[in-house]
């Protein structure tokens, strides 16, 4: 009896001790957070560097897509600079800035009203003259510091003449796992923010994998020498730190003075493979000027590119605090008598593509319903 009685303590003991320390350790994860319904995953913290210059009329669609990004807006900082402008710029951004402070992290600016006067050395509003080179290399390379003191986990270069039409585009850029890694961009020709070759004086060479990439022949994200335009950087990465813009800080660099293929060359210096991803439509991006054209061709090249977004997208959209800087071609029949549009009724998609293509174009034309043949 005695024995089956110390039994009988023993084992209320070890029941005591167990119960005793599912209390503390039940205690220990309300107090710590234990329960996996509590833990919160925080998305990566990401800079935005945006040199802004003559860019009023892409800003109201550029800015418009950037607001819809699917990614929290306090986890991003904004970083941006403006100077030498030529049109309402400055007015713009700083409309878009005031009405967005507070939901960014942080936001950065330097929005200088510049005389109107081009850098000394410019021929014109497009011209990449050697002063010019010099200044936004100086920017971006500012940029990459201001990120890496921030400890940023990105750095993302985005210029104002690309269209993100896929909100989701930062998290899949994020999730690909590169050090560098672009989102490939249409326009409404072969131009694209990659290059698949190089002269041997560092300049852009067309090779056989261009079109395959381009034209999503092949789908994925190939390494590729040169990415521009819109450029993710995973400043979490080591190999990062050789990452920069100026060519003194590039071993041998013998480069061009040009702010993307100094890059280019430091990520090949470094060991940094640039990736460009076409496994989604991730938007647009606007043929670049030659040296001698005109802003006003600039104009023109836009309503060419919204008329290829609407080949299979909806129209690039305009929130309403920008609706006041975008305008429209007076509508007219070109010289015509009456400008006829036919369209059967069970294809409402058509017609209404072709009524936003009328608007950009400035036609006025009459809708007539089509008969299915027999």
């Amino acid at each position: 009896m005695a024995a089956m009685k110390r039994v009988q303590g023993i084992n209320n003991f070890i029941l005591m001790k167990w119960l005793y320390t599912l209390v503390l350790f039940m205690f220990i994860c309300k107090t710590t957070h234990c329960d996996e319904s509590e833990k919160v995953n925080r998305a990566s913290t990401v800079v935005i560097a945006l040199l802004v210059r003559n860019k009023a009329h892409t800003l109201p669609y550029f800015l418009t897509l950037l607001e819809r990004l699917d990614y929290p807006k306090d986890r991003i900082s904004l970083w941006v600079r403006s100077d030498h402008n030529e049109d309402n710029t400055l007015e713009i951004l700083k409309i878009w800035l005031s009405s967005v402070e507070g939901q960014y992290h942080s936001i950065n600016s330097e929005l200088l009203s510049s005389p109107p006067e081009r850098l000394s050395d410019q021929k014109g509003p497009a011209h990449w003259s050697s002063l010019r080179f010099t200044h936004v290399i100086q920017l971006r390379e500012e940029a990459l510091v201001a990120a890496r003191q921030l400890w940023a986990d990105y750095l993302w270069f985005l210029d104002c003449d690309v269209f993100i039409t896929n909100p989701k585009i930062l998290r899949l850029l994020i999730s690909k796992g590169h050090t560098v890694a672009a989102p490939m961009l249409k326009s409404d020709g072969l131009y694209s923010n990659f290059w698949c070759g190089m002269t041997e004086e560092y300049y852009y060479l067309r090779t056989e994998d261009y079109k395959p990439i381009l034209q999503r022949e092949r789908v994925g994200c190939f390494h590729v020498p040169m990415v521009h335009s819109s450029v993710l950087i995973d400043l979490r990465r080591a190999s990062s730190n050789g990452l920069t813009f100026l060519s003194s800080k590039v071993p041998d660099y013998k480069g061009p003075h040009d702010d993307i293929i100094t890059f280019a060359l430091a990520a090949n210096k470094s060991g940094v493979p640039l990736y460009i991803c076409n496994d989604h439509i991730y938007g647009f991006v606007m043929v670049p000027l030659e040296q001698s054209d005109s802003l006003e061709l600039d104009f023109m090249q836009l309503t060419n590119l919204k008329l290829e977004v609407l080949v299979e997208n909806s129209p690039l959209p305009v929130s309403e605090l920008f609706a006041q800087y975008v305008s429209y071609p007076e509508q007219d029949t070109m010289d015509f008598d009456s400008i006829y549009m036919i369209n059967l009724l069970r294809r409402p998609e058509r017609r209404k593509r072709m009524l936003n293509c009328f608007k950009e174009l400035g036609i006025r034309a009459t809708i007539l319903n089509a008969v299915d043949g027999l």
